[in-house]
């Protein structure tokens, strides 16, 4: 069995903006620091114009319950 986690990254949403201190690459390193496996983005909002404003990193990890075996 898996046990998730949702992290919500504001991305700033245009087209024309440079995303680079979003810090996702960062966000997902520190979580597989602490035995989380990135999985998905998944958009959770969007600008008038259709550029993602949001988007909720999915992270993974087993769980270690007695149920599991």
């Amino acid at each position: 069995m898996y046990e998730y986690k949702y992290v919500n990254l504001y991305t700033g949403g245009g087209f024309f903006l440079d995303n680079s201190d979003a810090a996702h690459r960062e966000l997902i390193d520190e979580q597989a620091k602490d035995g989380w496996r990135f999985v998905a983005a998944i958009p959770t909002s969007f600008t008038s114009n259709g550029g993602t404003k949001s988007l909720d990193l999915v992270f993974e990890r087993k769980t270690e319950h007695e149920s599991d075996l």
